[in-house]
């Protein structure tokens, strides 16, 4: 073979598998080359299972505000809370106590009402059903801290609190004092793949392209977008059928060396997930459920449900989804921004929530759950707010034990903190210091789906620190 004909062909190898949605990450080439550091073994074993569940993780990019999506609205702690913001606008970022959509908080001590931004009246609806819950005050933490601890230079944090990319990762690593390759995501999916016997597509499935939450040891996310699957570019047509024969002949060859062997694997792999995938949402059912027009997040979760309603063809038990949306890094117009945020969010998901109920008929079966790096500062920078630590999360879903806040009690002795500046629960700014971590929020999700305690103490090694390793917001 000459070297031209050899590079021509590499050429056209990489072409091809670039132009797949299924490309291969770093992390997946360097698993196959056995470079990983951290690759972590299957330590338990897995019987088979009869029902089905799947994890939806949406992420909130850029460090949600979500001290303005739950708000004390009782007189005296809204009072704070106002103070702390800065007051409201047009300088302040408190929002309107007239404004707030109440929610009815099961076990809220005495005296104590909460209400949400008034552009989430969908996620109020859901919490109020009793298949949504919050989970308070959850942050990155290596063990438990407090403030003074915090303040003590010996006592350690992760590292780089502040920064959106360190954050991100950690979030979606499940160690945060590391910056690996893999998630937890996806090393659920390298031990839970098994549960899916016979499957044509991976457990793993992204509708917001590679990401780190998803990407496992031996299980990749498979990409697709909120239209479908996408094929290979250029190959249609008389000409296009000659192309993919040439393409698939290429496949076939047996390839020396472990990039060659490895982008093929990728696009052969890509070729068999676009066709069964496209095969089998073609007999989909019409979902009844209308989502909301121009919402992206909506549009994914749309074609989630799609996915959802053909498992028994792709032979699916258990699945992972993952969507990314924002930015929510709202230095600046925050009081404009927020509320559009807002609005995306909540419409997207009260659809979604309708559509599982009424059109897929399972919704215990499907716990939707919201991700994001940071909170932000409580105090104002006079047109938004800047990056903090600790914030809330929403879950959704049947099997959400609802209508309530979950968490730890903070050093004020409340699972919701004190929010007074530089008070025994936050810094000087309202940055708000972790009740409990990610990675107890995390495992608690891994465990609902399924994962054994003996591989969520690999997945995520720092949970034994905490005493309680799950918040109990899943049944």
């Amino acid at each position: 073979m000459s070297t031209a004909f050899s590079r021509s062909r590499r050429d056209f190898l990489r072409d091809a598998a670039c132009s797949s949605i299924a490309c291969a990450t770093g992390g997946a080439l360097l698993t196959q080359f056995g470079l990983m550091n951290s690759a972590l073994a299957q330590s338990c074993s897995y019987g088979a299972v009869n029902d089905y569940k799947a994890l939806i993780c949406i992420f909130l990019l850029g460090g949600n505000d979500s001290w303005n999506m739950l708000i004390p609205s009782d007189a005296a702690r809204y009072a704070t809370y106002s103070t702390s913001r800065s007051g409201g606008a047009p300088q302040g970022m408190a929002i309107a106590q007239s404004s707030l959509v109440p929610v009815n908080v099961l076990g809220a001590a005495s005296g104590e009402t909460y209400g949400l931004h008034p552009n989430l009246t969908e996620l109020a609806n859901v919490f109020n059903s009793g298949n949504g819950a919050f989970v308070v005050n959850v942050g990155t933490a290596l063990q438990p801290v407090t403030k003074t601890q915090y303040l003590s230079p010996a006592y350690p944090v992760p590292p780089q609190l502040f920064s959106h990319a360190d954050q991100q990762a950690q979030w979606q690593y499940g160690q945060p004092q590391e910056n690996g390759i893999t998630g937890w995501g996806g090393l659920i999916a390298d031990r839970l793949h098994v549960l899916n016997p016979g499957a044509t597509i991976p457990m793993s499935i992204s509708l917001s392209g590679q990401n780190r939450f998803q990407a496992g040891v031996s299980v990749q996310p498979y990409t697709l977008s909120s239209s479908g699957p996408a094929g290979l570019s250029g190959y249609t047509g008389s000409a296009g059928a000659a192309r993919l024969s040439t393409l698939e002949s290429m496949l076939a060859e047996t390839y020396p060396d472990p990039l060659s062997r490895t982008y093929a694997s990728t696009v052969s792999n890509s070729l068999a997930y676009y066709n069964t995938m496209q095969a089998a949402l073609s007999n989909a059912p019409a979902l009844t459920t209308q989502f909301p027009t121009n919402n992206p997040v909506a549009a994914a979760l749309a074609e989630i449900a799609k996915i959802i309603s053909v498992r028994s063809t792709l032979k699916a038990n258990r699945q992972i989804f993952f969507i990314s949306y924002g930015s929510f890094d709202t230095h600046d117009s925050q009081l404009v921004e927020q509320p559009q945020l807002y609005t995306t969010i909540s419409q997207a998901l009260g659809a979604f929530h309708d559509c599982t109920v009424n059109d897929l008929g399972i919704p215990q079966s499907i716990t939707t759950f919201t991700l994001s790096e940071f909170a932000r500062t409580l105090n104002s920078n006079g047109d938004g707010t800047d990056h903090a630590w600790a914030g809330i999360q929403f879950v959704m879903g049947g099997a959400v034990k609802g209508q309530r806040l979950y968490g730890a009690p903070a050093a004020s002795g409340s699972v919701f903190p004190n929010q007074a500046l530089n008070g025994p629960d936050c810094l000087a700014r309202g940055q708000m210091i972790p009740g409990v971590s990610c990675d107890q929020y995390s495992a608690t999700l891994a465990s609902w789906l399924g994962v054994q305690s003996c591989d969520i103490a690999t997945i995520f090694p720092y949970l034994g620190n905490f005493t309680t390793t799950n918040l109990g917001f899943l049944g």
